[in-house]
């Protein structure tokens, strides 16, 4: 009975626990979230791009503009 249940020795005689497994699962501290932008940082970044963009069409307007007077177009 006892017998069954003892593992098979090694070849040099000399029996040998099971080998031991890490768990799968282990727990770590997990980094913190990035810091989430304020709204107003928001709304700064968005009137500026917004101030970019006019003044840039802006200045492709008055591009054109001068161009189409030195063609003779207006």
């Amino acid at each position: 009975m006892d017998d069954e249940r003892l593992p098979e020795p090694e070849p040099g005689g000399a029996l040998v626990p099971p080998p031991v497994h890490p768990p799968t699962a282990l727990a770590t501290a997990a980094p913190l979230p990035p810091r989430r932008r304020d709204d107003a940082d928001l709304i700064e970044a968005r009137g500026l791009v917004a101030r970019l963009v006019t003044r840039t069409l802006d200045a492709l307007d008055n591009v054109g503009d001068s161009i189409a007077a030195a063609v003779g177009l207006r």
